[in-house]
């Protein structure tokens, strides 16, 4: 229920006793304030009127229902109240204005519009409650959804970190183990270039070992042959045979 649905009875209008001289009537403010009243200028009227009745039932027509309230509330009788009730219902401070109809029923307990307007005002400040409790509720979903989506964007953050980290570990270790390959490699490569100079080398001792041993038995034979030459007179061979086991121990002694 709103104030465009419901109907709330209208303000108590004072009387005027207006002076007996027509001119004198006009020449007072309130008195023009009922003309433009009268003529709907309310706004006009406000403005006119001193009477704090009329003030405020100007201000109420005109839709300015604070300035209205603030004129009402100078009259403490039940009309009074039932007018400051409706001003502030028409503000949206049910509470208050249920409290002036209140006062306004208990001064005239037959007061028929303040009981209306009573039930009015209750309807709307329960519903006002409602909506303030509707709004509440969705304001608390809409922090909690916020606070999900927030855990859940942490959540996929720090997901995303770790995806990330373990990554760069699993980079890290795989550079590492060719690091490592690439060493062994080096390594064994070193290890076999070493392995084959060390063959070439021994292989270039052998052979120079040969040739030496080739010489040294060509200097032995030559030697052994002029040896030889030396006893080619010798009848009986003896000297020949001497010097042939000599020549023998000779190259068994350096072998």
């Amino acid at each position: 229920m709103s104030l465009k649905k419901i109907v709330i009875a209208a303000i108590l209008l004072p009387t005027f006793c207006f002076a007996s001289s027509w001119d004198d009537m006009w020449q007072t403010k309130d008195q023009q304030g009922m003309s433009h009243y009268d003529n709907g200028d309310a706004k006009s009227a406000a403005q006119a009127f001193e009477n704090s009745d009329w003030k405020g039932a100007s201000y109420y027509k005109a839709g300015d229902y604070q300035n209205a309230y603030n004129e009402f509330k100078k009259d403490n009788s039940a009309k009074g109240l039932y007018n400051q009730g409706n001003a502030l219902t028409h503000i949206g401070d049910y509470d208050k204005a249920i409290d002036a109809y209140q006062k306004a029923i208990e001064k005239r307990p037959d007061f028929a519009d303040a009981k209306n307007n009573l039930e009015i005002a209750k309807e709307l400040d329960k519903q006002k409650d409602n909506q303030q409790n509707s709004q509440d509720n969705k304001d608390q979903q809409d922090q909690q959804d916020q606070q999900d989506q927030q855990d859940q964007q942490d959540q996929q953050d720090q997901q995303d970190q770790q995806d990330q980290q373990d990554q760069q570990d699993q980079q890290d270790q795989q550079d590492q183990q060719d690091q490592q390959d690439q060493q062994d490699q080096q390594d064994q490569q070193d290890q076999q270039d070493q392995q084959d100079q060390q063959d070439q080398q021994d292989s270039e001792d052998q052979a120079q070992q040969a040739e030496m041993d080739q010489r040294q038995k060509e200097l032995d034979d030559k030697e052994a042959n002029k040896l030889l030459a030396m006893v080619n007179d010798d009848p009986g061979g003896l000297l020949r045979h001497k010097f042939a086991r000599d020549y023998q121990r000779m190259v068994g002694t350096k072998q």
